[in-house]
């Protein structure tokens, strides 16, 4: 008989002795004997004797003796405290989980995180119990792999998601809970608050403070309206809470005046002045669109009666002044309903939220209610947060203009180029061009600064998910190049612009068309001149179209060129050349023969910086003309940074969407593999990549890539299909092969 520490099998807890029988008991003392002898401390091996045999109840007996491998590992890569930590709350997770495999998907869970950022563990296991509950166990292990892949190499990162204290792992949170947040609606209250106030908004999630308290209601200053990234206690209303929100911060720009200043004002006096201010926008908003009560008043919900607080008597008051409805209890209340009454007729100035906030703050003062400004939060919860309402003073401990503040600012502006402020990413190397003006030299050393456009989803093999807004668009505006670019591509490559002229003037690309039954034709359609000799023997009327024709061959055919344009590009390809020299004529040369064809022609350069920052630069869009502009934005492209090319693919898909040609195609010209600074797994961005071509031709869209160098093409063929990619071993000829390439390709 096994012996563990001098306790024999008989003397077991008669829990144990239900929970392990026969082989199992063996192995139950076998793994509390390696945990006692491993030098963790008796701790660890007390809480497995705990642990194991409640877990046995629920999981299963091989379920509960695995527990003491895991905590061997964790002990080892995290500490001994996290793995008694660990085992205490197995019982638990046990219980709450449905049987011996979902069991053990979580300890899978908890394994690759201990694997992937054992200083985040402890963090993830303090909040496990409220995460299963409010996910459910399939979307807390997607979560988790999430925040994995949030944290990549760095371990604080993983830390303070798993700590609930970075704005992504909230957001990520809500969206695998089920609840819509800002980001998921973003797009939809733009246009709804355009079509209710005429004017697009500047929408920005709201950050939180230094001390990591979430933001509860919206604000807005200087144009731009911070909204929070979530509504906690509003499941399902998520929609209509922001709707009415956007409402509100539209009513204070239509029917507001200029801040009210500070003054020797208490706290208590702002409150109340804010108050009325807000009900008395809202009353001049519902004068002029009575259909807005109907997204206001549901989330006015104080009671008539209850405790004189202050936070009561305002959600009280705030109610009252909306709702003719409502019959208030408290004299204060009723007070401050007649004395908006009586000013009605003079709702158009703003002044008169000052004369009724200051009567009512001194005379709720007077009562002794006790006000506590730091915790007072505004009711109800789509209105904001009254600091854009006030003259405040600044704040000596800030500085005058944050970083995000100053980014907000820019997309207010209208600025030239030149004016622009460089952005903060600088980009490794910039090569040395031969014939650039100093001018130019100078503004190629500035990188400019660039705007979101939208996120994209990502497709993460491991954990089997496609996450949506994982990747940030970036567009940067073309740094105008050299000019007469057009002419000195004249020079270098003449020969094949007129070869590729002269091809396109002799030859048809497309099937020729046989049209019958016409009023017009160089033959004969001998059914149409049967059917008319038999409608004259019959005395009717004979249809003359009696011809037939042939059409020339008729194409509808738009493409998105994808230029990578990563550091790789810098790389020589022939003496005094490099690659992106040979990408950059190319791509001339096809936009010409483009234009002969009447095919239309967006060409779009790229280049990444990690998931935050996929960098776009728009050489030429569809329908824009090819002329010195697009030369000049060609010719200022310059090599830098990563590439994620799934990412590029799915945004020069949805760059077609409002595209009306028959065919569409995405052509992607690289020189490598899928890579960037945030993913060590090379075959990630592989699996994205092969995600976002099966997705664009599920949509009707064709994906081609033509790879360059000799050491490229595996990879690509992996993601496009051999029979949609190409290599080409000499880079030098890609100006005269690429053109030939579409010809065929599109014949």
């Amino acid at each position: 008989m096994l012996v563990s520490d001098g306790i024999k099998a008989a003397a077991l807890s008669p829990a144990l002795r239900k929970a392990f029988t026969g082989p199992d008991r063996d192995a139950y003392l076998r793994a509390h004997d390696r945990l006692r002898g491993a030098g963790y401390g008796a701790g660890i091996a007390r809480a497995f004797a705990s642990a194991a045999p409640r877990v046995a109840e629920h999981a299963g007996a091989k379920e509960a003796i695995a527990l003491a491998g895991d905590a061997s590992r964790i002990a080892i890569k995290a500490r001994p405290r996290v793995a008694a930590d660990y085992l205490d709350l197995c019982p638990g997770i046990a219980m709450k989980v449905c049987g011996a495999d979902d069991f053990r998907q979580w300890r899978g869970m908890i394994v690759s995180v201990l694997e992937g950022s054992p200083k985040a563990l402890g963090a993830l296991l303090a909040r496990s119990e409220m995460l299963l509950e409010r996910l459910g166990l399939e979307a807390l292990c997607t979560w988790t792999q999430t925040g994995l892949r949030v944290g990549g190499q760095d371990s604080d990162q993983a830390l303070r998601f798993f700590q609930l204290e970075t704005p992504e792992a909230q957001r990520l949170l809500e969206r695998y809970a089920g609840e819509a947040n800002f980001p998921s609606l973003e797009t939809g209250l733009k246009s709804f608050h355009t079509a209710l106030w005429r004017h697009e908004p500047v929408l920005r999630e709201a950050i939180r403070d230094g001390s990591n308290h979430r933001v509860r209601r919206t604000g807005f200053s200087n144009g731009i309206i911070r909204m929070p990234s979530a509504f906690p206690g509003f499941k399902g209303q998520e929609q209509r809470l922001y709707r009415a929100s956007l409402a509100h911060v539209g009513a204070h720009a239509a029917y507001g005046g200029p801040r009210f200043p500070l003054g020797q004002l208490k706290p208590l006096q702002v409150a109340v002045i804010s108050l009325i201010e807000d009900a008395r926008v809202e009353t001049l908003a519902l004068c002029d669109m009575p259909g807005l009560i109907r997204l206001w008043l549901p989330f006015h919900t104080a009671a008539p009666d209850g405790l004189a607080t202050a936070p009561n008597l305002f959600a009280a008051l705030a109610r009252a002044l909306i709702d003719p409805a409502f019959q208030p209890a408290h004299g204060w209340v009723r007070k401050g309903v007649a004395m908006f009454d009586c000013a009605s007729d003079r709702l158009c100035d703003p002044a008169i939220s000052r004369e009724i906030g200051n009567v009512l703050g001194n005379d709720l003062g007077q009562t002794r209610v006790q006000f506590d400004a730091l915790s007072y939060v505004v009711q109800p919860a789509y209105r904001d947060d009254n600091l854009g309402l006030w003259d405040l003073p600044d704040d000596p401990e800030i500085p005058p203009a944050s970083d995000e503040i100053e980014a907000d600012l820019q997309d207010l502006r209208q600025c030239e180029p030149g004016d622009r402020s460089p952005d903060r990413k600088q980009e490794r190397s910039t090569p040395d061009t031969p014939g650039l003006p100093d001018a130019v030299k100078i503004v190629e050393a500035q990188t400019e600064g660039g705007r979101k456009v939208f996120s994209l989803p990502e497709y993460d093999h491991h954990a089997g998910v496609e996450r949506d807004d994982w990747v940030t668009v970036n567009a940067y505006d073309p740094i105008p190049g050299a000019p007469g670019f057009w002419d000195a591509l004249q020079q270098r490559h003449g020969t094949t612009i007129s070869r590729i002229k002269t091809v396109i003037a002799k030859s048809e690309t497309g099937k020729r068309r046989r049209l019958k039954q016409q009023a017009e034709g160089e033959t004969l359609d001998l059914d149409a001149a049967i059917d008319a000799a038999v409608a004259v023997r019959s005395a009717r009327q004979p249809d003359p179209r009696v011809y037939a024709c042939i059409m020339p061959p008729a194409r509808s055919i738009a493409v998105h060129l994808l230029l990578d344009i990563s550091q790789s590009t810098a790389d020589p390809a022939g003496p005094g050349i490099s690659i992106l020299d040979m990408e950059r004529d190319a791509a001339a040369i096809l936009a010409g023969t483009m234009s002969q064809l009447g095919d239309d022609l967006a060409i779009t350069a790229f280049s990444s910086a990690g998931r935050q920052d996929l960098r776009v630069t728009p050489v030429k869009a569809f329908g824009a003309p090819l002329d010195e502009t697009t030369g000049r934005a060609l010719s200022g492209l310059r090599s830098g940074f990563s590439t994620r090319i799934g990412a590029a693919l799915r945004f020069a898909s949805r760059g077609m969407d409002d595209v009306s040609r028959y065919r569409k195609l995405v052509l992607l010209v690289t020189d490598g593999e899928p890579s960037d600074i945030d993913v060590a797994d090379p075959e990630y961005l592989v699996a994205d990549a092969r995600r976002a071509v099966q997705h664009m031709r599920s949509q009707g869209i064709d994906a081609v890539c033509v790879a360059l160098g000799p050491e490229a093409g595996q990879r690509q063929s992996e993601i496009f299909g051999r029979k949609s990619c190409v290599q080409i071993t000499d880079i030098s000829t890609l100006p005269n092969t690429l053109p030939a390439f579409y010809l065929r390709m599109t014949r």
